[in-house]
């Protein structure tokens, strides 16, 4: 009979574990590594070194691509800027008004397939909160112009739920090169992109 008693509880716990993020990371595959090393290749103006050597925080190396919502046709030459906090969750902003002057942000131009590689480390969990990691977006022109990368691994279940009933949400799923750096692949669907400011 004292064991029925804890049942309760432990059903409790199990629903906890569900409502967590899933923490694991697998590899990189053959493809994956292709892919990346296409977007390492990129011309600089096609890449973004947010953070350097000495930057605290573990290292991740973002491939990212832009589409038009609409038609899912490559946004070329489109200006984005990304910006998130650093490794203990503050933004350590340039103008406390304005997060988008964050420390660790910059600017950078899509290639002619819509893609822009940065290499950055992973953001801190900002504020209180556990579990929302995540890199803003900035896509000039668009309306909106806001769109945020969010991380399978540090995503629970009401931000998930969250992030699927926005379009302007995306999870990424994070890997493991052979190095041990963390990798993701995220395509941003980009909502009335201005294209003619993109050849800002």
């Amino acid at each position: 009979m004292k064991a029925l008693k804890h049942i309760p509880i432990l059903v409790f716990c199990l629903l906890l574990l569900q409502c967590g993020p899933d923490p694991t990371i697998s590899e990189t595959s053959d493809s994956e590594n292709a892919t990346l090393r296409q977007f390492q290749q990129l011309d600089g103006r096609h890449q973004l070194h947010i953070t350097d050597n000495d930057e605290p925080g573990e290292k991740l190396l973002v491939c990212a691509t832009l589409v038009n919502k609409a038609n899912k046709d490559y946004l070329p030459n489109q200006k984005v800027r990304f910006y998130h906090t650093n490794n203990e969750g503050d933004y350590e902003p340039v103008d406390n008004g304005d997060e988008s002057s964050a420390r660790l942000s910059g600017d950078a131009y899509t290639n002619m397939e819509g893609r822009i590689y940065i290499e950055t480390i992973l953001p801190g969990d900002y504020g209180s909160s556990e579990n929302n990691r995540h890199i803003h977006t900035s896509v000039f022109g668009a309306k909106p112009e806001a769109y945020d990368i969010n991380f399978n691994q540090y995503t629970g279940t009401m931000g998930r739920n969250f992030i699927n009933g926005s379009d302007q949400h995306f999870l990424a799923d994070l890997k493991r090169a052979k190095d041990s750096t963390l990798v993701c692949f995220i395509t941003i669907e980009v909502k009335n992109p201005n294209t003619d400011s993109a050849s800002d």
